[in-house]
């Protein structure tokens, strides 16, 4: 099973609550009775160390080329909530449809493992540091809006993530991008 890996191998940050590609980046503060794991999951990401020995990648898709896959996953637990987020940071917003891809087909790749129950939530976030939107950006929340209902971030903020993994709504200037 996936998660086995994921807990056992490299690919658990061990006490990390936040991650940084260049310039880009999401953290959490962990808050009394949370549980925060991430997991480096994508061996090209030059986030931590790490990286480079996890195979989830080899477990889903063995040598096929091509096979997009985010640089993290982050579960969450409080209480009786359990999330978990796919997350693609960019160094330019302009790469957002391949972020897009990125996420949805990790989820698919892992979806057959998942067995959740009403409490169990999957997000994905994507951020990027500069740069602008890209023209497809309906196109893009129309496929994310497909796989994670309106459980998703596009072009997020650091200050969001936290609020975004333990359901708080989003207030930004445009319009409420989260449903609780």
């Amino acid at each position: 099973m996936p998660f086995e890996r994921l807990l056992f191998t490299s690919c658990l940050l061990s006490g990390v609550h936040r991650f940084q590609e260049n310039e880009t980046y999401v953290e959490i503060k962990p808050e009394p009775g949370e549980t925060i794991l991430f997991f480096c999951i994508d061996p090209n990401s030059k986030g931590h160390d790490n990286c480079k020995g996890c195979e989830l990648r080899n477990d889903f898709w063995k040598k096929q080329p091509g096979q997009p896959i985010c640089d993290l996953l982050v579960f969450y637990a409080k209480g009786d909530r359990r999330v978990l987020c796919f997350v693609e940071l960019k160094d330019n917003r302009s790469d957002f449809d391949h972020a897009t891809e990125q996420v949805i087909n990790t989820y698919q790749a892992l979806r057959p493992y998942l067995k959740l129950t009403q409490n169990y939530t999957v997000q994905a976030f994507l951020i990027g540091h500069h740069g602008a939107v890209p023209d497809e950006r309906q196109k893009d929340e129309h496929a994310l809006k497909g796989k994670f209902e309106e459980n998703y971030i596009y072009d997020g903020k650091p200050s969001e993530f936290a609020d975004f993994l333990r359901g708080n709504e989003i207030k930004t200037k445009s319009k409420k991008r989260h449903r609780k």
